[in-house]
């Protein structure tokens, strides 16, 4: 397949509003809804490669629709509203047991920006400033506060900042304007959004993993070091921080068929799926795809990863 132009990512974008479909009688050819993100989020984006990657194909095709994120998803999910969702590995564990994973498609950087001049240099001097967490139904939002409480920074304990919740494109206005000091984002680095606020008001990014110790303690095997590369957002150094994996989720009683024809995707449409201009880490690797615990594989990925892997 040739290599897409960014207009042409963001062009593919199937009509919202389609019926969730019955597992036992979806045509192939009409498309399962992936429940995605916001506007400017790695959710999205990746629901609209997906959706290009999969166009022309005569065994699945997919529909992004736009969502607050991991446990919006979850929800749309258990509904069945839609047919497929993004979700945070850390969200995803805590979901319903008739979920189930398609693969491990990328790694979400959680991404703490501050103003340069706010005098914030790490997640301790957070106390008493405002900040927002994210979306009310996001991912980012969730992982956020248990970051906070594993900092001994619980906003209900008073010792933590004031906290509000935000979509991301409120929290990078009101951050630009002064109204918070801070904000949470889970997502790709660079967000082109955040790159932007940058060259408008500066930035920094806070090193998160003083927190990692605590969380994993808590939750075992969900969250990893890992480093937002010198560069991204002006930053002269390499910035340390937790990542946490994304899975592609099913419901239990998705057809069998389509789970394959979305291994297949997930593999032989790799290159397509990855953004431009990512940096860092990248799965929809041999490995990393079938690692999705603490969440199961549906048996039919599972099979078709074995016999596309041996």
């Amino acid at each position: 397949m040739t290599a897409l132009t960014r207009r042409a990512f963001f062009s593919v974008v199937a009509g919202a509003g389609a019926l969730s479909l019955a597992a036992c009688s979806t045509p192939a050819s009409t498309p399962l809804v992936l429940g995605c993100g916001e506007p400017g989020g790695s959710y999205l984006e990746f629901g609209q490669l997906l959706a290009a990657a999969t166009a022309s194909s005569t065994a699945v095709s997919v529909s992004p629709l736009q969502s607050e994120g991991s446990i919006d998803n979850l929800r749309l999910l258990r509904e069945r509203r839609v047919d497929l969702g993004l979700s945070l590995v850390d969200s995803a564990a805590d979901a319903a047991d008739d979920i189930v994973a398609i693969g491990r498609v990328y790694q979400n950087y959680l991404q703490c920006i501050v103003r340069a001049d706010a005098g914030i240099s790490r997640l301790a001097d957070l106390a008493g400033r405002t900040v927002s967490l994210g979306a009310p139904g996001s991912g980012a939002a969730a992982t956020a506060r248990r970051v906070l409480d594993a900092s001994g920074l619980d906003p209900s304990s008073g010792a933590g900042p004031r906290t509000v919740e935000r979509t991301f494109r409120g929290a990078v206005d009101d951050l630009a304007a002064g109204r918070i000091d801070a904000f949470f984002w889970s997502g790709g680095v660079p967000t082109p959004q955040i790159a932007a606020l940058a060259e408008q008001v500066p930035v920094s990014v806070i090193d998160t993993t003083p927190a990692l110790a605590a969380l994993s303690a808590r939750f075992p095997d969900v969250y990893a070091a890992t480093t937002i590369p010198s560069g991204v957002y002006g930053a002269t150094r390499a910035v340390p921080t937790i990542g946490v994996a994304n899975l592609l989720l099913a419901r239990a009683d998705l057809a069998d068929s389509l789970a394959r024809a979305l291994v297949d995707a997930l593999i032989d449409d790799a290159p397509e799926l990855v953004a431009p201009d990512a940096l860092g880490i990248q799965y929809l690797t041999p490995a990393s795809l079938i690692d999705t615990s603490p969440i199961a594989l549906h048996p039919a990925a599972e099979l078709r990863y074995r016999e596309r892997y041996g």
